[in-house]
């Protein structure tokens, strides 16, 4: 027995109550020695068993309470990790918020999801025309935040100028959610978009009308609770909805239909042989309503193929995802005003468990999606959704605390950032700030000059001085005094370095995303058509060497080589075993293909590789994640943690690593 162990159960049996005989500090050794005192005795005395017995049924008990307490602290630390902590309330104030915060989330299921009237209202923007005005509406609220940015509106710090701001701000608002109304046939994930940035909105003006004695930032933890309780609601109404009629779960029949009533064209381009032969203009397949379900129909010279015309159809998907959409907004908004507590008890570890866990549900929300086949749609309303939720966070924070606060707390979080990643990781994600955002960069200092150059000219008597009074510098400068601070920080990078580190984020763009990705397409396609007249073991045989060497490469995903392997074998073993034996086939030889490079990454590549020093360097072998990834994989068994890392990480590095 494990000495450690063995003094964990006598201190539990000393909580507990329970008489133990020996001390903590007695050895393994000392323990077996009783241990067989105690067998001798049985055999010297058998009809008095339960006595000799006492002492090790008492440690089977203390070792049985310990582990139900591990398990039930594992327990509540998953519950902790899944759940917010609410903030406790009185019943009345909890049910007065509770209805609050319900009221946007009744309205969107009503109006914008399938459960409600969503699937007429995009019907109606789809065969109308007030779409077309959504561009002349856009041009107009550019030209106007252009004309106000550059008049310095947010310094019109009068009684008039306040009053005028506030109408602006709120007609432009205004405005916007007109024109994501109007193209939301068109950008599918405008109106989750939507709910998400005037939810947050909708609380605070709750609180400036109803709760106006009470601070912002108590009023804010404590919606956390019965905005739980909403998110969990609307995922049992989602359930319950679904169960309760066939016609309301997701398949290949309610895709056609949601896509004919919300009004989106089929993809005839593509697909022309999908059109009827009738002259209708429809597809040529149909759904039979006669049947219980129903199903679809497809005529001779239509295959199942022609589902595709409606692969750009992601509206009708979104419509009955929409709540579950809703629901994560909810959830994310919860956690948000958890983090904001009052009582101070809110750590860093808890806001890096919900951004682990909420990447997680994205990923489960992408792969069902991809399942369905509507994956393009889905995945950038969920990136939108994100930034969305995002943005009414900072809405939150901007109303809570006040600029000071706000810019102290950043320069806090900077520096902690620094300190604990050091400067050399922050000057990688410079690099990628470089590489992704030039263009935004310039567009935002061309504006600043103008802004500037308006501020010189003297039109505006509310506009922010020209340059700053603690300045050295007594000209004005091109650029905004904010600008100039702004270049005066990127002026302190290393610019050689952060220059450098954007290059290869560049060309680890094109090698990963266009050349690698497009040509494993392009070659595996040629693959395809050069085996088609083979036999199955030739086949076999190709398609494991060209797998092998695909696999041994890092950038080379390992998705084509899956598809092509499920694209060629079965073809070629449906003559012989089946569709169903050659599925099983197909899926048998990518298993062992991939184990036996897997085995070659670890021992070709990765142990060879063990014994340099640069290498050891390169991958940081004796940072935290490697310590931890080598202590979870040196365990014996298939744990949740060794699985996750296997599956979940890149095919390559983790083989190699």
């Amino acid at each position: 027995m494990n000495p450690f162990r063995q003094r964990k159960s006598y201190l539990a049996a000393e909580e507990s109550g329970l008489e133990c005989s020996s001390s903590p500090s007695h050895s393994h050794v000392a323990m077996t020695q009783d241990d067989d005192d105690t067998i001798k005795e049985m055999k010297q005395d058998p009809n008095n068993n339960t006595l000799k017995l006492s002492k090790t049924a008492s440690d089977v008990e203390t070792a049985s309470v310990t582990s139900f307490a591990s398990k039930g602290s594992a327990l509540k630390n998953i519950v902790h990790l899944v759940l917010p902590k609410v903030e406790p309330l009185p019943w009345t104030t909890f049910f007065c918020l509770l209805v609050w915060c319900a009221i946007p989330a009744v309205v969107y299921m009503l109006l914008f999801t399938q459960m409600g009237f969503g699937e007429y209202f995009y019907y109606t923007l789809s065969h109308s025309r007030f779409g077309d005005y959504a561009y002349l509406f856009a041009g107009g609220l550019f030209l106007s935040g252009f004309f106000f940015y550059i008049l310095d509106i947010g310094e019109w710090n009068t009684a008039a100028g306040y009053i005028f701001r506030y109408i602006i701000v709120t007609a432009m608002f205004s405005v916007f959610v007109l024109i994501v109304i109007l193209v939301s046939n068109e950008v599918t994930f405008g109106i989750i978009t939507l709910f998400a940035l005037l939810n947050p909105l909708w609380l605070l003006m709750v609180k400036s009308i109803f709760y106006r004695g009470t601070e912002t930032r108590s009023f804010v933890s404590w919606l956390s609770g019965p905005l739980l309780l909403i998110s969990l609601l609307t995922a049992a109404t989602f359930l319950t909805w679904i169960c309760w009629d066939y016609s309301n779960e997701w398949n290949s029949v309610t895709e056609v239909e949601a896509a004919v009533r919300t009004g989106c064209a089929a993809n005839f381009e593509d697909y022309p042989n999908c059109v009827s032969e009738d002259g209708s203009g429809n597809t040529c397949f149909y759904v039979d309503s006669s049947v219980e379900p129903e199903e679809l129909v497809f005529p001779e010279n239509c295959n199942r193929m022609c589902l595709n015309v409606y692969d750009g159809c992601s509206n009708g998907f979104i419509l009955w995802a929409g709540p579950v959409l809703m629901c994560l907004s909810t959830l994310f908004l919860s956690f948000f005003c958890t983090f904001l507590r009052t009582d101070g008890t809110t750590n860093e570890k808890d806001i890096f468990n919900f951004g682990k866990l909420w990447g997680f549900v994205l990923f489960i929300m992408w792969a069902s999606a991809s399942l369905s086949g509507t994956a393009a749609g889905v995945t950038s309303s969920l990136l939108t959704l994100t930034m969305a939720n995002l943005i009414g966070g900072a809405v939150i924070l901007s109303a809570i605390f006040s600029k000071e606060e706000i810019d102290h707390n950043k320069q806090a979080v900077f520096s902690k950032f620094q300190e604990k990643y050091g400067s050399n990781n922050l000057d990688v994600m410079r690099g990628l700030f470089i590489a992704t955002c030039s263009p935004i960069l310039l567009a935002y200092f061309l504006l600043s000059a103008i802004n500037q150059l308006i501020r010189r000219i003297g039109i505006n008597p509310c506009a922010q001085p020209t340059r700053e009074l603690k300045d050295p510098d007594k000209n004005t400068g091109i650029v905004t005094v904010r600008a100039k601070q702004q270049l005066t920080a990127m002026r302190s990078w290393d610019r050689a370095k952060v220059l450098t580190y954007a290059i290869y984020w560049g060309i680890a763009y094109m090698i990963l995303q266009v050349l690698v990705a497009n040509l494993t397409v392009v070659f595996l396609s040629w693959m395809i058509e050069y085996t088609a007249g083979f036999g199955l073991v030739a086949v076999t045989a190709i398609m494991c060497a060209v797998g092998v060497m695909m696999f041994l490469l890092p950038p080379v995903p390992g998705v084509p080589v899956y598809l092509t392997l499920g694209i060629v074998l079965a073809a070629q073993g449906n003559e012989t075993l089946g569709w169903a034996g050659s599925i099983l086939y197909s899926t048998g030889v990518g298993l062992v293909l991939k184990l036996f490079s897997s085995a070659l990454q670890q021992k070709m590549i990765g142990e060879n590789l063990s014994h340099y020093v640069k290498v050891r360097q390169f991958v940081s072998i004796n940072s935290t994640l490697m310590k931890g990834m080598h202590l979870v994989l040196g365990k014996g068994g298939l744990s949740i943690p060794k699985v996750a890392i296997l599956i979940g990480g890149p095919d390559w590095p983790t083989s190699v690593l």
